[in-house]
């Protein structure tokens, strides 16, 4: 089982709470939510970002630019065009998330697209004609439920 990394208390608990409600929420507001001294409220944004706990960060919904196509990808990637791959996928504006994975699959993929020809081009041609990749199989995802933007750590995480 892993540990963590850094400890955290019930203040910072409260504090990424209320930024994940609304990441431009000020201080002031937080300190006055959870009744903490400001400065402390901002001292602890400020630890919580320079450790990686939290990033403020915009996330953009690929929904309103259109891209309702979505699937996850798992990929079989020959080790000599992996790191290549990789980086082709990153630069690939269709490419949301890349994630190693075991077994017979060692990367796995999120995809977005403007409409269902172009991820079936992308799965079916794309894809299976870039040496050293092999589809493993896929997911068409038609409806995203809960995405990270709204996961939380649980609140027994946090020491008293």
């Amino acid at each position: 089982m892993s540990e963590k990394v850094k400890s955290y208390d019930q203040i910072d608990y409260m504090i990424i709470k209320e930024l994940s409600y609304n990441a431009r929420v000020s201080a002031a507001q937080i300190s006055e939510k959870i009744d903490v001294n400001e400065r402390t409220v901002r001292r602890r944004i400020t630890r919580l970002i320079d450790s990686g706990a939290i990033r403020i960060t915009t996330i953009v919904d690929p929904s309103v630019f259109g891209y309702h196509s979505i699937a996850d990808i798992n990929l079989k990637v020959d080790p000599e065009v992996y790191n290549d791959f990789i980086n082709s996928c990153k630069e690939n504006p269709n490419v949301c998330y890349i994630a190693t994975g075991w077994g017979d699959t060692n990367l796995a993929i999120e995809t977005r697209f403007l409409d269902n020809e172009e991820m079936y081009d992308y799965i079916h041609y794309t894809l299976p004609q870039t040496k050293g990749v092999e589809v493993v199989n896929f997911f068409i995802i038609p409806k995203i439920i809960y995405n990270i933007d709204q996961w939380l750590p649980n609140e027994n995480d946090f020491k008293d």
